[in-house]
């Protein structure tokens, strides 16, 4: 994943956007395309030139083709649902399931066999920016109808996201969710001590 995302100075209907997400609850069936595009906009300015992968081997973006590097609807949305699953455990202090939670995401991705290169590194760079985003680590600047920025301490209380707090019967449920997408995902091998540590 890649650290310290950048984001544009964007339009202020983005005030809307994260409690639009909390309120779909990232469920597939609930989150509206509109939500998808919408995040999927904020995440392109995290794509960098070029990334080097662990394998030395670099995968280079071409901004001028923004269509031939993300994903379609359907993809993202997976990738989206997955990433919420991510920020979920990551507040609920289970680390090791947000990990497995990632790489279940990206296993099935894989094995569509279907994406290139640029599009798979993509849906990582969206996944890590949704969990920055809905985490409240994104810095983001705003501008009015009149072109001035607004910065973040100037909006109004009511626009701002109460930050989500992990009850017992959330991380219960988190992990058991994680759990079964990542038991479900073919080809990956079950570890209840990494994947669910409540499940030893």
């Amino acid at each position: 994943m890649m650290a310290g995302f950048r984001l544009a100075v964007v339009a202020v209907a983005v005030l809307f956007a994260v409690p639009a997400f909390a309120q779909e609850k990232a469920n597939s069936n609930q989150i509206s395309d509109k939500t998808v595009k919408t995040l999927m906009a904020y995440a392109w300015d995290s794509v960098p030139p070029q990334i080097t992968l662990r394998s030395g081997k670099v995968i280079k973006f071409d901004r001028t083709n923004r269509a031939s590097i993300e994903l379609p609807l359907d993809a993202a949305k997976e990738v989206i649902v997955a990433a919420y699953r991510s920020y979920e455990a990551q507040i609920c202090g289970l680390q090791p399931a947000m990990v497995a939670n990632r790489d279940a995401m990206m296993a099935r991705l894989l094995q569509q066999n279907k994406f290139s290169d640029q599009q798979v590194q993509y849906a990582n760079l969206l996944h890590a920016f949704v969990v920055a985003y809905t985490s409240g680590k994104v810095e983001l600047r705003y501008i009015d109808p009149d072109k001035k920025e607004v910065k973040i301490t100037d909006i109004p209380p009511e626009k701002v996201v109460e930050p989500k707090k992990c009850s017992d019967e959330l991380r219960k449920s988190v992990d058991e969710r994680i759990y079964s997408y990542y038991k479900s995902t073919p080809g990956l091998e079950v570890k209840p001590a990494d994947v669910a540590e409540e499940k030893k």
